[in-house]
């Protein structure tokens, strides 16, 4: 996962912890902003984190992480991941979910509070970082380390 499977210990306070993992997020951040994000469509701010995609606990809709789709990043492109010194978290095609797809705390929660930074460039998001804290015991993690985000053709 992202940075490996590595998780820190986070403030157990939802707005301490939240202030926490935009720092953590910043850490490597000079082309990025991070943001904590919200479910547009129900404004949820809990997520289910499988396969590289991040489902709205409120409606059980996806991000777009892993392919740029145009209702969670509108007026980008599609896209899709590549690693650059972290790896990618698993994934298979299909629509079958291997349980090492499914990310859990080391608590096993399995519900996040989610923040992302995108790297953009001429306006366009060129990359994708991607931290997870869970709001029951407040652990973080880097769930995806500034992926490069690759356009592919619509």
């Amino acid at each position: 996962m992202g940075s490996g499977n590595t998780w820190w210990a986070g403030p157990s306070g939802k707005t301490e912890g939240r202030e926490a993992l935009l720092r953590m997020m910043r850490r490597g951040g000079e082309h990025a902003e991070p943001a904590l994000v919200v479910c547009r469509w129900c404004g949820a701010d809990e997520f289910e984190v499988v396969a590289r995609e991040c489902f709205c606990v409120g409606c059980c809709l996806p991000l777009g992480v892993p392919n740029g789709w145009e209702d969670g990043f509108p007026g980008q492109f599609p896209w899709r991941l590549e690693p650059t010194a972290a790896p990618l978290p698993p994934a298979t095609p299909g629509p079958r979910i291997r349980r090492e797809e499914v990310c859990w705390c080391p608590g096993g929660h399995g519900v996040f509070e989610t923040a992302v930074a995108y790297a953009l460039e001429d306006g366009r998001v060129r990359g994708l970082t991607v931290g997870l804290r869970c709001p029951e015991d407040g652990t973080m993690h880097l769930y995806i380390d500034d992926a490069r985000v690759v356009p592919v053709p619509s």
